[in-house]
Parts: C-alpha cells; structure tokens; sequence
C-alpha cells in the first residue's frame, strides 16, 4: 500500500509537469465508483406518503440512472478517485452534467434515510433548536410547507445548518443541494424534501401541496437529529481541537532573509503578488467551501468563517502575506525535490517574467495539492493559522497602540476610533484602519509599522513598512514603538519602499 502511495505521489508531480504517462491511465481506469445507497425498507413501506410503483421508479430509474450517469461522467473525465460529497462542495470544478448527476444521486442518498416506515417523534437537541429559532415545532412545520410551495418547477426544500450554526429553511432549483459551493447562503443539509414531479405524480397528480403535507408522516426524525448531533458535535471538536493546535504546536518559520526576498518580491512584482492572490482565492472557496460565507451578516466581507474559532477567520489574510507565501513555497518545494526530479519552484535571480511564469507554476501546484494542503490535519495549514493569527494579533496591538498615542497628543478636540477589523469592508476594501473626527469633519487612516526614517533629496524614506501598496485613505500612519508619524500626502513608491514628500509628515510624534 504505501509503494502505490507513493507511486501515486510521483504521478501527480509529473502531472504537474505534464508529462503525459501510461501509468497514469492504468491509475484512472481502476477508479472507485460512486456506490448506490441501499433503500432501507421496501417499495410498499411508505404507502401513506408516496405509492409503491412510484417508490420503485423514483428508486431504479431516477436515483441509479444520477449514479451511472456520474461514474460514466467522472471516468471519462479522468478525475480519479472521489467522495460524492467532496464532489458536492466543490461542484464549481466541476461541469454540468456533473453537477446535476452528482446532485441527484447524493441528494436521494440523503433522501432514502430521511424517510421512515415507522412513526418518529422529534425530540433533544434539535427540537429545542427549532423551537427557539421558530417559536414552535408548528410554525416550523408551517415556514417549511410555505418556502416548499413556493418553489416553481422542480427542485427541493430543506432545512439546514448554516456555518453560523443556525437554522434555515431553503429551496434549491433541480438538482442543488446547500453543500455545493456555488449555492448562496447555504449549509449542511438535515432535512430534505424532493418536489420534482416524477417523486409523487403517479399518486397525486397535481396536487402537489397534499404530497407536501403528507412528508410529516414519514420523516425519519431520529436520523434527522443524528445529522444535527454529529455536525454540530464535529463543529465543538474541531473548533477544540484546532485552538490546541494554534496555542501548542511549533511552526517551521522561514528565515529572515527568505522574509525579506518575498516581502520585496511582493512589492515590486506586482504580476507576481495579483496571480498569486486570485489562485488562492479560487483556491480558499472550494477547499473551505463549507465555512465560506458570500452574504456574511453585519455588513462583514465574504469568505472564509467558523474555521479556528467563531467568526471571520485569519485564513482570509494569506492572499497577502508574504510570510504565508514563503511557507507554502517551501513546504511544497520539499515534496517536489523529495519525490520527483523536478526542479523547484523558484523566485531567485530571475527576471520580473520568469518571475511571472513560476508564479504561475507555483498557484498550479497549489491548485493541484489543494485538498491535502489544506486539510485541517495538515501541519502547513496549521503553520499558515498560527503565522496568520501571530500577524493579525500584531497588527491589532499596533492599531490600539497608535489610536492611544493619538489621543493623548491630539486631545480631546479629537475623536480618534479603531475601525479596522477582519472582515470590515471599510478596511478589507479600503485600508481604513482609524478615522480621526475633529469638528464634524473624518479623516481615514492606513496605520502601518516602520524601522527607519531617512531624509533623502527625494523625501522622506520609510524602511520595512511591511506590503507596500498605495491606499486610498487621507491619511497614512506609521508606528514604532512610542514614535508615531503622519503624513497627509501620498507617497511614490521606489524599489518596493515608501518615499513622501518632505512637506506631508503632518505630526512626528516622539
């Protein structure tokens, strides 16, 4: 077993290299196919909600011929071996066809269970879950019928979890199911009911609202609140665990010269830094398609939630850490120079344009090992957390830092508030870190650290200020220790440093 492991791993770089190999078929061809979920309990057991011909029909016909029609579609794509419901979170990958198979045949796999010969009565945790957010189990019942009426054509109704770990009543058109990553506000399914016509046709015509309200006779309620259970137990146990792992491992840091290299790669190679930062956007909603938030409440930022904590996670910052970067290079370069002959992707004494071009080779390979890298067992992702969770801190204290200085030097004709944050538009969009208020009037600020000050012929030149972009605030603040400077105009950038004009430090506060 670990020769094919291995084998596999050397495969999968060459890949990477494409170069086309016959292995590589031979591997494909022995694919594992998508497997069919056994009906728990025969044809005729349902006759209260749904007739035993259409229960057959449904089961043969409609559920196999998703499964078939699947596996026919994954193997000539030549995709490999795959989970169903990790073909459903990240369904974006993937094509139509497999999209609406693989929505078929998992949704009725969830489907088949949800239902019950025999008489369930919900009760514990979940009950007091819908109780709570419904007002009662009725009006629960109520808001279900209503949002499973209202869907026009075919498709399904559902109850979910969200990533906030509330509940909610939606429709997906044809085939969707709330865990595919393309599907706005969804979550992790508990209860399904299916609307297309051939799930109750042959017995109710087109009375499609007396199908609806016969489900509640059926529903197996104890494999419903065994949903509910192990996700939101997994959810406590994750959350436990990866709060262990930030406080209790050791990270593998690059060096200070490694540091130096990408933060001044990533300031003057802006091809670099702008195809780095879509990949592993792309990259950030499939792998963590289940806690990525489009529409988050409060006015916050799409993406990433709920991964090391509650709330916006650190995660969101690696498409802009340079430090992050150097990390993943090395980790993946480790693999690369271990398992194959490959060269290593390389940044060094290269022109801006093979520059360019390893920056492409770097995000493919990111791309390709995505699910392994990513894993919340992998100690890269653990690595990544803790450095992004040290920066985040770091960047907060120089924040509170610089807003105390400012107050005690401006006064109290001065209203001086910390609005950066994760996830805050005003910061995330555009580099708000503090507003500063005197007589109804706000100015915004970019608060950033620095080292050195040099007067140059050509300004004022600010050393190690971290990313080095321009921002679009009035103001731009720079702090070390109790020093504290502010400018007022906007800076040219040479060779990924800031240089202000000698005129724009407004305050130079010691």
């Amino acid at each position: 077993m670990k020769k094919i492991e291995e084998k596999i791993q050397q495969l999968e770089f060459k890949i990477l290299e494409r170069h086309v190999l016959k292995e590589k078929n031979l591997l494909i061809t022995e694919m594992k196919k998508i497997g069919i979920e056994k009906l728990p309990y025969s044809y005729s057991s349902l006759k209260q909600f749904i007739d035993p011909e259409t229960m057959e029909f449904h089961y043969n016909k409609h559920y196999k011929g998703y499964v078939d029609k699947l596996n026919d579609a994954l193997s000539k794509k030549k995709y490999g071996d795959l989970e169903l419901e990790q073909i459903i979170k990240t369904i974006s990958r993937f094509d139509k066809t497999i999209r609406n198979n693989a929505g078929g045949a998992f949704n009725h796999a969830l489907f088949w269970n949800m239902l019950s010969p025999n008489l369930t009565k919900l009760k514990g945790e979940l009950l007091k879950k819908i109780t709570k957010e419904y007002g009662s189990f009725p009006s629960f019942k109520k808001e279900f019928e209503k949002i499973a009426k209202e869907r026009f054509g075919s498709g399904w109704v559902w109850l979910i979890l969200t990533s906030r770990n509330t509940l909610k009543i939606m429709s997906t058109p044809n085939q969707d199911n709330p865990l595919m990553n393309v599907i706005e506000g969804g979550g992790f399914p508990l209860l399904g009911l299916d609307l297309w016509e051939h799930s109750y046709y042959l017995k109710y015509r087109n009375k499609r609202d007396e199908y609806i309200v016969n489900f509640w006779k059926v529903v197996n309620w104890d494999f419903v609140s065994k949903l509910y259970e192990m996700k939101t137990d997994t959810k406590l146990l994750e959350t436990k665990k990866m709060g262990q792992i930030l406080s209790e491992g050791k990270s593998e840091m690059c060096s200070s010269s490694e540091n130096k290299f990408y933060k001044e790669l990533f300031n003057t190679n802006e091809n670099v830094k702008w195809t780095y930062m879509r990949g592993i956007n792309k990259i950030m909603r499939e792998v963590f398609s289940e806690n990525f938030m489009e529409n988050p409440p409060n006015n916050e930022m799409s993406g990433v939630y709920d991964l090391e904590g509650p709330g916006r996670s650190v995660i969101n910052k690696l498409n802009t850490n340079y430090t992050s970067f150097c990390i993943l290079l090395n980790d993946l370069n480790q693999v690369i120079t271990k398992l194959t002959k490959s060269q290593p992707i390389d940044f060094r004494n290269k022109t801006p344009e093979e520059q360019k071009k390893e920056s492409d080779r770097f995000v493919r390979a990111l791309n390709h090992f995505k699910f392994r890298i990513f894993n919340k067992e992998s100690s890269t992702l653990q690595n990544l957390l803790r450095v992004l969770t040290g920066t985040n801190n770091a960047g907060n204290k120089r924040e509170e830092t610089t807003a105390s200085i400012l107050r005690t030097y401006l006064g109290k004709e001065f209203k001086v508030e910390i609005i950066g944050g994760i996830g805050n538009k005003k910061d995330a969009i555009g580099g708000v870190d503090i507003e500063i208020t005197k007589d109804g009037i706000t100015q915004t600020a970019q608060v950033k650290p620095f080292r050195h000050k040099i007067i140059t012929d050509d300004g004022i030149l600010l050393e190690d200020t971290a990313s080095v972009k321009l921002y679009k605030t009035d103001l731009m603040i720079f702090q070390n220790g109790k020093n504290v400077l502010v400018f007022n105009k906007k800076p040219k950038i040479v060779d990924g440093n800031y240089i202000f004009p000698l005129d724009s430090l407004l305050y130079d506060i010691q």
